[in-house]
């Protein structure tokens, strides 16, 4: 009786664990929507050891590709800014620049998940991601004191690390953080070559040597995926009507007849 009990509880088992494995063969991935927010953050010449943040927002979309890779197209509304008063630093405190920006951001970006993420399974609910690629900065407006010609516009390459977790159904909770290298190093108005002489002082100060400047944003977000679902096909319905059959339901006629037909009586 008992091997009958242990049979019939593994039949179980199996039955339930093909039924998942349907569904979820069954599911496709197709790619994902989302919006998200946080705080961006700038790296340059300007007060180096105090680290500015300013608000940040933006959408993507992403065309995924298998159950790990896909490909993203990102939009930000980037806001930068520093101030030498606020340094400690005695040297930047002195030279006393500063400055702000606004600027539009657009991003191409290979997303690669370190584990199987599917909608709506328990098993497969949380992911850690790496993304990278490139894209554009351009700027819409900004402020400073600094005199030397400024970027308006400069490539871009971030680099992204995130995590990501399904809330319900299609529903997903996300937060990453996105380091940018970029082309230029006037981001902040001011490059390492740039020299600067405030009103009523005997000295010229410079920029740091730091190279090309940087910065990096912190979001969190949400984000819907767009699920194909597959099923078996089902037979069409003959239409009924209220007055009249169908073709379907009729009964139906030879199209030719027999050649003994002709000799049957009428």
């Amino acid at each position: 009786m008992r091997k009958i009990q242990h049979l019939f509880l593994i039949s179980s088992m199996l039955f339930a664990i093909n039924l998942s494995a349907q569904h979820i063969s069954l599911m496709e991935n197709r790619g994902e929507i989302g919006v998200m927010g946080g705080a961006s953050f700038y790296h340059g010449d300007i007060a180096s050891d105090v680290l500015f943040y300013k608000p940040n927002f933006g959408v993507f979309y992403k065309k995924q590709l298998n159950d790990y890779i896909g490909i993203r197209f990102n939009y930000e509304y980037i806001s930068l800014g520093a101030n030498d008063i606020q340094s400690s630093n005695f040297y930047d405190y002195k030279r006393g620049l500063y400055f702000t920006r606004t600027a539009h951001e657009l991003s191409i970006m290979g997303e690669f998940y370190f584990s199987k993420f599917m909608s709506g399974n328990k098993n497969y609910r949380f992911a850690p991601y790496l993304g990278f690629g490139f894209g554009g900065l351009k700027s819409i407006n900004g402020q400073t004191n600094i005199d030397t010609p400024s970027t308006n516009k400069t490539f871009v390459f971030p680099l992204n690390l995130g995590f990501k977790y399904n809330l319900s159904g299609p529903w997903n909770l996300f937060g990453e953080v996105t380091y940018r290298f970029t082309s230029s190093d006037k981001i902040d108005y001011f490059s390492d070559d740039s020299r600067h002489i405030p009103i009523d002082y005997k000295y010229v100060f410079q920029a740091s040597s730091s190279g090309n400047d940087q910065y990096f944003s912190t979001k969190l977000g949400v984000s819907y995926n767009l699920l194909s679902i597959y099923g078996p096909d089902r037979p069409k319905t003959p239409k009924k009507w209220f007055f009249f059959k169908t073709k379907e339901n009729q009964p139906s006629k030879s199209k030719s007849k027999g050649f003994f037909s002709k000799f049957k009586g009428k």
